[in-house]
């Protein structure tokens, strides 16, 4: 039993990001082709639309990944993209990607991340996405050079095996909300705001492969842009505070500087009546509140988001639909209650959360005991169907039934 314990334990580190290698746990722990598939499903919240809604009004679709912690290179966002492509029908694909380095603006000569960018389309051109991969884990690595000691040979040989896996394992990934939290340079949150500027400011032709400096697109045209074009994010756990704050502080920069612009208030009001979807995956939003300052705007949802609200006018988005993934097996993950998102998100957002709650994984029996891998749970939300399908399709030809290839169940959310 020890043994078959012990084994358990060394797959689930194993599994609990690419890097130590997925494939090992996925043939053990996940079930075969043959076996019912018995993992349940809920969504719960308001409806949303996909991404091929978007394709309705004619133009492309921009969709910005943004990952979470942990060491990520540049191409991390590869399952995502191909699984959202054959979801949407998109067989042809850019030959190679665009690189852009992000370069701080404060100072304009340090590193913060990388942008890279690819197209996908129909065959008949109707149809194109631009996806903007946004890869910040670059900025922390000088940080946890401090840990590097740890996992020298004159170290590593005193440790069984398991507990190495894990001591390189939380080394790569438990300073990354430290220093997010502790960033006095806001690095990676500068990241997310130049990689934004970048999506909202250039074409895909206009974009260069290599561009190595500051993007220099006017608030002005930002503001038109967020307001005009069709915008998906996706976000990967400590992405999904990395988006809420470079949102909110990217808007306020925006809005400031183009307050007196002769034609600013023109898209400062469609940006008022556009909704916005973000879709975060393993979702970490409650547990990264913790110890943070409330925003400057808080507890005032009515009073922005409803039309007879007396600060209604003063909103900054007609809503932000927020749909947050998690499983109950993944230790990492969290459902984000309605009154969260009341309390502890900026009420100018109009936040309003759906939930979508499933296993990623089947569990399995040894001894008449069920587990699940839950790390392997946490990194296989980008490969689920369902997932795929909640993304792609949104919650349409629904009526109260189930959803998405029948896997899914919908419980709209009233007052």
């Amino acid at each position: 039993m020890k043994k078959i314990f012990s084994l358990l334990l060394c797959l689930f580190v194993l599994s609990s990001c690419s890097s130590f290698g997925k494939g090992i746990a996925e043939a053990v722990l996940e079930s075969g082709d043959d076996k019912e598939d018995t993992r349940q499903c809920d969504i719960r919240g308001d409806k949303f639309d996909g991404v091929s809604q978007y394709f309705n009004n004619g133009k492309e679709v921009k969709v910005l990944i943004i990952h979470g912690v942990g060491t990520h290179q540049s191409g991390y966002s590869g399952r995502i993209r191909d699984n959202l492509c054959k979801k949407l029908g998109l067989h042809i694909v850019s030959r190679r990607p665009k690189n852009i380095t992000l370069i701080d603006p404060n100072d304009k000569k340090t590193v913060i991340g990388n942008l890279r960018v690819s197209r996908a389309q129909s065959e008949d051109k109707q149809k194109t996405i631009l996806f903007y991969e946004l890869a910040w884990s670059e900025t922390t690595l000088s940080h946890k050079q401090i840990l590097k000691y740890d996992m020298a040979k004159e170290n590593t040989y005193k440790r069984a095996a398991f507990n190495n896996v894990v001591k390189g394992f939380m080394n790569d990934t438990v300073p990354d909300p430290l220093i997010y939290l502790t960033d006095k340079h806001n690095y990676i949150l500068n990241s997310a705001k130049q990689a934004t500027c970048w999506m909202l400011g250039k074409s895909w032709s206009e974009l260069k492969e290599g561009n190595d400096r500051v993007c220099d697109v006017s608030p002005y045209k930002q503001i038109k842009n967020l307001s005009e074009e069709n915008i998906v994010f996706v976000t990967h756990s400590l992405g999904s505070r990395i988006f809420i704050d470079s949102i909110i502080s990217m808007v306020d920069d925006v809005l400031s500087a183009e307050q007196n612009h002769i034609s600013a208030q023109k898209y400062v009001n469609k940006l008022k009546d556009k909704e916005f979807t973000v879709f975060m995956l393993a979702n970490q939003l409650p547990f990264l509140q913790i110890g943070r300052e409330m925003p400057k705007v808080h507890g005032q949802i009515n009073s922005y988001c409803a039309t007879n609200g007396k600060n209604y006018q003063n909103r900054i988005f007609k809503r932000l639909n927020i749909v947050a993934f998690s499983d109950p097996n993944d230790i990492l993950s969290y459902i984000i209650p309605q009154n969260f998102a009341d309390t502890y998100l900026d009420s100018r957002l109009c936040p309003f959360v759906t939930n979508v709650t499933l296993n990623i994984i089947e569990p399995v029996s040894a001894f008449g005991i069920s587990a699940v891998n839950p790390l392997a749970a946490h990194t296989n939300y980008d490969n689920d169907e369902r997932v795929m399908e909640t993304i792609t399709k949104g919650t349409q030809d629904n009526a109260n039934e189930a959803i998405i290839s029948c896997k899914c169940y919908f419980y709209q959310a009233q007052d």
